[in-house]
């Protein structure tokens, strides 16, 4: 046995000694770390940001041709296709939906469609990364306009109040002030849009005189703090703030949007 033994240790140092001889392999693994050092693992390699970038400046202009619109999701679905689980891919999916989804008439199949699309993908942002207020707030704007295109009462049919105060309300802790304090108005839109006997005008002025108040630059705000005040039987002032929304250089095609939306207010409202 022990001349057994010996002529395997002999064996295997001879091969070792063979090896050792020979050329070593292109693009060889590091050597591995001496007995009783820990290896340090391999540092992983960064994400890329420059498709954020890219989108992020695209998203500015958004709405100035179909083409644009397509090319900003496919920015995004590449993405997440190279990495499913990437948050700064999913809110922004969500909020590309829901500019889609405004832009749909109230009522329409292909609002209700858009809306829930943003939904899920909010609600997926949000999954992914629940202390941060984006994927919060789109999952609610997505609730909200899914409403509009299927209608409030279907919607609350569905049991999706209950989900857009609990997403609302987590958007406005985390940081009220996201989207120009984009989850106050929505809460105050949510009070305005509800059906008797749940509407509640005088909250809904509330939330959106504070929202305008802190963040006088959001046009939509203003838009929706008009239709509120309108409501009340407010309408001077309804309209006085409507005419302020037409006197405002437009920053983005939200603003030129809402700006729009402005007008036929007006138009509707004579």
């Amino acid at each position: 046995m022990r001349l057994y033994l010996a002529i395997v240790a002999a064996s295997l140092t001879l091969a070792q000694a063979a090896r050792a001889d020979e050329p070593a392999p292109a693009a060889a693994p590091p050597a591995a770390a001496p007995t009783g050092t820990p290896a340090a693992p391999a540092a992983a390699p960064a994400p890329s940001t420059s498709w954020m970038e890219e989108h992020d400046a695209l998203y500015k202009v958004r709405g100035e041709d179909a083409a644009g619109l397509s090319k900003l999701m496919k920015i995004i679905d590449d993405a997440i296709a190279r990495n499913p689980k990437d948050f700064e891919a999913w809110w922004r999916k969500a909020q590309l939906l829901c500019w889609q989804a405004n832009g749909q008439a109230d009522g329409s199949d292909l609002k209700a469609a858009y809306g829930k699309a943003c939904m899920n993908a909010g609600e997926k942002a949000a999954t992914l990364k629940p202390d941060d207020a984006r994927g919060h707030y789109w999952c609610g704007v997505g609730i909200g306009v899914y409403s509009e295109g299927v209608g409030i009462l279907t919607a609350l049919t569905e049991g999706l109040e209950g989900k857009f105060r609990d997403q609302v309300q987590t958007a406005m802790k985390l940081d009220e002030g996201y989207n120009d304090g984009g989850a106050r108005q929505l809460w105050g839109r949510f009070f305005f849009k509800l059906p008797w006997p749940k509407r509640d005008v005088d909250e809904s002025i509330k939330q959106l005189t504070q929202a305008n108040k802190e963040h006088p630059n959001n046009l939509r705000t203003r838009l929706f703090l008009a239709d509120s005040l309108d409501k009340d039987g407010k309408g001077d002032q309804a309209k006085a703030l409507i005419k302020s929304i037409e006197e405002f250089t437009p920053r983005d095609a939200e603003d030129k949007r809402v700006i729009e939306l402005g007008k036929k207010w007006l138009k509707d409202h004579e």
